[in-house]
């Protein structure tokens, strides 16, 4: 758990993200990393939560450790914060949705150790 977490008072109610590639792919969690990094450069005393059934996910690779095929309708987002302003949730929402789409390549176009200005 984060410092941002152990903070936190208020938290989304878990929402699933729509997973739209036929698998989900090394581009799309580097486009969801790049997308988190982001918020979190906007919002750092939020926590952005990414559960894999309902079990949240620390290391996003390592998701492709696991020898079974992975539930795309698995994947839900949560933020939880010290406050309820969610003005930018909608939009990191839409990111990830799009970053789980074969679209994904234009979170992952960027300088090395960049980090995308979304928000």
């Amino acid at each position: 758990m984060t410092e941002a977490a152990d903070k936190a008072s208020y938290r989304t109610i878990p929402r699933e993200i729509v997973i739209t590639n036929r698998a989900l792919e090394h581009g799309n969690i580097e486009a969801w990393t790049s997308i988190i990094a982001s918020y979190r450069q906007r919002h750092p005393d939020h926590d952005v939560l990414i559960l894999y059934e309902g079990e949240p996910v620390n290391n996003m690779l390592s998701l492709y450790k696991r020898d079974t095929k992975l539930n795309l309708n698995g994947f839900q987002l949560a933020v939880s914060a010290p406050d309820a302003n969610w003005k930018d949730v909608p939009k990191l929402y839409r990111y990830l949705v799009e970053g789980a789409s074969p679209a994904y390549g234009k979170f992952i176009e960027k300088e090395m150790f960049r980090v995308l200005d979304l928000f």
